[in-house]
């Protein structure tokens, strides 16, 4: 389930296709066999596959996803507020910068099956580069871990494997690879 979630995270989109739907029905086996899937990126729409409480943070009222006009951030670097007491944050800062470059953003449902990572704590994240619209970033989740029958879903909105990645960011994708060897909790 590793090496196919790692496949999916450097796909760019997640769509119904000749190699998504068994990916996805393999991904789907944490349901029956324990395991740890990682899904970066455009790659965790798997969630929405998997059927999980989460959405996309970046919607408007409607529910239409946020107009270019609204919001873009392209290629910046932006602070999340990271849970150092949970394993996958294990050696983080508590504020902690990753790259984003109009990553997904989750809303999450209340649902004891999520434990939240990594959030955008305020309207301001911007370290460097530039954000247009990004007060919608704020409560924001950009990183949970979800229990799937007796397996577990990482979702990590933001690129942590990015060569442009802040170094201390990689603790996120270590963290889970060494997780993956533990049962779900």
């Amino acid at each position: 389930a590793v090496v196919v979630a790692l496949l999916l995270a450097y796909g760019r989109r997640v769509a119904a296709n000749g190699f998504t739907r068994p990916a996805v029905r393999l991904a789907g086996l944490g349901y029956a066999v324990p395991g740890t899937v990682l899904a970066i990126g455009s790659s965790t729409s798997l969630a929405q596959h998997l059927g999980l409480p989460v959405g996309n943070k970046l919607v408007d009222a409607a529910g239409a996803p946020l107009a270019t006009g609204q919001y873009y951030v392209p290629g910046s670097i932006v602070r999340v507020k990271g849970d150092t007491a949970h394993p996958l944050g294990h050696g983080l800062r508590a504020d902690t910068d990753v790259y984003f470059d109009n990553s997904p953003v989750f809303r999450v449902k209340a649902d004891s099956s999520i434990r939240v990572i990594a959030t955008f704590d305020n309207a301001a994240p911007l370290r460097s580069g530039w954000a247009w619209g990004q007060k919608y970033l704020a409560g924001g989740v950009a990183a949970l871990e979800a229990r799937v029958g007796k397996g577990r879903v990482v979702l990590y909105g933001p690129e942590i494997l990015q060569r442009a990645q802040p170094h201390g960011t990689f603790k996120l994708l270590f963290n889970a690879l060494y997780a993956s060897t533990q049962p779900a909790q």
